[in-house]
């Protein structure tokens, strides 16, 4: 996880935040009110997507997700982000999930970016069950992809995963390619 990124993240938080003022600032000077609420709204729709990622309580992984948002938005690929659990329980440490999840959107976002792939959207969901915790990244799959850069990427994490008892996972199906992420819950682990 490097400080550089997250330094990064901040920077264009703050450049966002100023920019957003200054166009409801000009919107309201040229008395358009109605423009400026409605560009209110957009923004906190911006928001309140991005407050997403404080929902988990690792802030490694929280940190991750930003800068995955952060990444996806260099590259103007879409991102659906979808939090269904906090991690609380999870055996695998957060730093440890944190880079995984960089790692792979890394490689994701540079598939994406292909000029090839028509749909650039990437979807994040993070799911629990009683028994593991998961995260699934999907995505359209381009046109002749060459899978070794991923299955290469793929062994990486997995070597980080695997003293923890976590596993990665690739599947091909309907023209889109999802990456599955597997933690085991503390409980599993210990007992």
């Amino acid at each position: 996880m490097n400080l550089l990124n997250y330094l990064e993240i901040i920077q264009v938080q703050r450049h966002d935040f100023l920019n957003h003022l200054q166009v409801i600032s000009g919107l309201l000077q040229l008395n358009k009110v109605d423009k400026a609420r409605e560009y209110i709204s957009q923004v906190g729709l911006e928001i309140a997507h991005a407050s997403k990622t404080s929902r988990v309580k690792m802030p490694e992984v929280s940190l991750a997700l930003l800068y995955c948002l952060n990444e996806a938005a260099k590259y103007q690929v879409e991102v659906e982000l979808t939090v269904n659990s906090d991690l609380t329980g999870c055996g695998v440490p957060g730093q440890v999930i944190g880079q995984a999840i960089e790692q792979l959107v890394d490689c994701t976002l540079e598939t994406i970016f292909s000029p090839e792939v028509t749909g650039k959207r990437l979807e994040i969901i993070l799911n629990e069950n009683d028994k593991k915790y998961d995260c699934r990244l999907l995505f359209p799959e381009p046109p002749q992809t060459d899978l070794r850069r991923f299955e290469n990427r793929l062994a990486s994490v997995g070597e980080l995963l695997s003293p923890h008892g976590g596993r990665v996972n690739m599947a091909i199906a309907n023209s889109g390619i999802e990456i599955f992420l597997i933690f085991p819950r503390k409980d599993a682990i210990n007992g």
